[in-house]
């Protein structure tokens, strides 16, 4: 039997059969099926109703109030109470009201296991991809037919490589790997793969680093990433819930359509600059463009590992541009609260918002204006992504986030650091 990636033996888990090959088109059972107010009951429930108005499995659905909390308008208040209408009429036990964004609390609650099939309404449901799991994408009708079936038609991807080896800078976080992928590779690189991660680099990283390169795999184009788990990620998740022992890997030998590698010492802060993720060049050739804000947030910057990020930049210094920070969940503040970080951010000046994906969508809570340059954490920066159109949107770790606001102007973190 041909030996197959870790993506291809999750498939193969799903659809009961022994084997699967890139290209081979198969049926597969699906574990975890998970939503957001944005893209969940509001949006699917017409089409499950004409599909016979019942979730096959109450018990493996996971609903999340993020986008829209707290809410801005009515409209939002309203969306809100679909949301929560909905799931008491099917007794949704994994139901979280404004307790954060969706893809981090999968991760947090241990809800996303090694060896998964994950299907979710929203593009970033790949970040679950952190722990070994097989996360995907799809749309809220497509999600209907999953939440009525339990089942979901797969096309087998063929999995892409890449290995990130060496000792992890100080001044670097895992968006800086992320982002050099992006300015080697480019944006839909990966079409349609599974990208694999792996490295020396990669095994010392936290479960927080490691979600972020798995949610980066949709702006690079994959089907979804995945992080095989190892290390201390291995080590915490094994305390969890129901997890075996064995967890699931690729057979030695596996074939990769393409392997990648990188050398992170090699590697400086970067910045994606705007309209696309992957118009990524060093902080350090544009240092000194002067921006009017900075937003650290979303799920894959608003982690408690970007909060600590931060506040190693400005403890004891004071921003010169207003700053926004919105923990991805509550459990981030609770977090940040007891080890002082909120404090240390605070101080500097800081204002916190509420848990959720905030500005991140272009819905509330820190939304750009008209003309207005924004340092972020966020996923995405095309054009209208936080706002108005005309805004300019750099993504950026946190490190670098931090220090462009203590200047005004974009920042290599490595004078602060």
């Amino acid at each position: 039997m041909r030996p197959m990636t870790l993506t291809e033996k999750i498939i193969a888990r799903a659809a009961g059969v022994p084997a699967v090959s890139p290209g081979e088109e198969v049926w597969a059972n699906v574990d975890l099926a998970v939503m957001h107010d944005s893209s969940g009951p509001r949006r699917i429930a017409p089409t499950l109703e004409q599909l016979g108005g019942r979730v096959w499995d109450p018990a493996r659905v996971v609903v999340a109030i993020d986008h829209f909390t707290p809410p801005a308008n009515l409209r939002h208040a309203e969306i809100l109470a679909i949301t929560r209408e909905w799931v008491r009429r099917f007794s949704i036990p994994h139901f979280f009201d404004s307790e954060g964004v969706l893809h981090n609390l999968l991760l947090e609650r241990g809800l996303a296991r090694p060896g998964m099939l994950v299907v979710g309404a929203d593009s970033h449901t790949c970040t679950a991809g952190a722990v070994g799991a097989l996360a995907v994408g799809v749309g809220s009708t497509e999600l209907a037919t999953v939440l009525a079936t339990g089942q979901i038609w797969l096309r087998v991807p063929p999995t892409v490589r890449i290995d990130i080896d060496g000792p992890m800078p100080p001044y670097l976080t895992a968006r800086d790997l992320a982002m050099a992928i992006l300015k080697r590779l480019g944006a839909d690189f990966a079409l349609y793969r599974a990208v694999e991660f792996g490295g020396s680099t990669v095994e010392s990283l936290d479960l927080d680093e490691r979600a972020v390169l798995a949610n980066q795999a949709i702006e690079m184009g994959a089907k979804n990433g995945i992080v095989p788990p190892s290390g201390a990620v291995l080590r915490q998740l094994q305390n969890g819930p129901e997890f075996l022992l064995d967890p699931p890997k690729g057979d030695p030998g596996c074939p990769y359509e393409a392997t990648y590698s990188f050398e992170a010492p090699a590697l400086e802060p970067l910045v994606a600059l705007p309209p696309q993720v992957d118009h990524v060049v060093p902080v350090s050739e544009v240092s000194g463009r002067p921006i009017d804000r900075v937003y650290i947030g979303s799920c894959v910057g608003g982690k408690a590992r970007d909060l600590r990020e931060a506040a190693r930049v400005l403890r004891g210094r004071r921003v010169k541009v207003p700053l926004m920070i919105t923990p991805a969940t509550k459990r981030v503040v609770e977090a940040c609260l007891r080890d002082g970080t909120l404090q240390i951010l605070v101080e500097a000046g800081a204002v916190l918002a509420a848990p959720g994906c905030g500005a991140c969508a272009g819905l509330h809570s820190g939304i750009l204006g008209k003309g207005e340059r924004c340092v972020t954490t966020v996923t995405r920066n095309f054009p209208g992504r936080m706002g108005d159109p005309t805004a300019e949107i750099y993504l950026a770790s946190p490190l670098t986030a931090a220090a462009s606001a203590l200047t005004g102007a974009l920042t290599d973190p490595r004078e602060f650091l």
